[in-house]
């Protein structure tokens, strides 16, 4: 129920005298989109980079769970997340970054509840419109606007795919200071 009737922190909005928008002021930067409004190549970027079977499970990747600890227990390599989109949907939007055992569980209780009310467009919308990827930006468009001072529909490819691996972590990726992994 949440979720269905959830709304983004929106800005306070100034108006003139005669009822016009003068300027508006927000912590966060935030534009929200309508799934139809989201470009393919930028759907599959995010998908591609984030949860590849996002279209075919129910919410738990299980073969990806399974994978992940297996990766993780035989490398000494940072250790690999194995949440789908939708169990990310329920931590940002419903849960804390509290890193437990008790919240995966719960992120994937959550997450069989929300594919059982929502469609993958209306999970994938609420993503692509929540996420955080760095300068004060929530959301794919905002966050176009922060790094390329354009929409999502005028990105490029590389641009698309350089928003794509920023929920990984994006100060890790911020081009200012970092432009060798922003590229890479």
């Amino acid at each position: 129920k949440q979720l269905l009737e959830y709304e983004s922190p929106l800005p306070t909005v100034v108006r003139d005298v005669n009822g016009e928008p003068f300027h508006s002021y927000a912590r966060e930067r935030r534009v929200q989109l309508e799934y139809a409004d989201f470009p393919k190549p930028l759907v599959r970027a995010f998908l591609s980079a984030e949860d590849k079977t996002f279209f075919t499970h129910g919410g738990i990747d299980y073969p990806g769970i399974v994978s992940a600890i297996f990766d993780n227990v035989t490398s000494s390599k940072r250790s690999r997340g194995a949440s789908t989109i939708t169990q990310q949907v329920a931590k940002n939007l419903l849960l804390t970054n509290e890193y437990s055992y008790t919240r995966k569980i719960k992120e994937a209780i959550l997450a069989k509840r929300i594919e059982s009310v929502l469609n993958k467009q209306q999970i994938l919308s609420l993503y692509l419109n929540e996420i955080a990827l760095g300068r004060r930006s929530y959301g794919v468009e905002a966050a176009s606007q922060a790094y390329f001072g354009k929409t999502v529909s005028a990105l490029t490819l590389p641009e698309v795919a350089y928003l794509a691996i920023l929920p990984k972590g994006p100060a890790n990726y911020d081009p200012d200071r970092y432009a060798d992994r922003a590229v890479a």
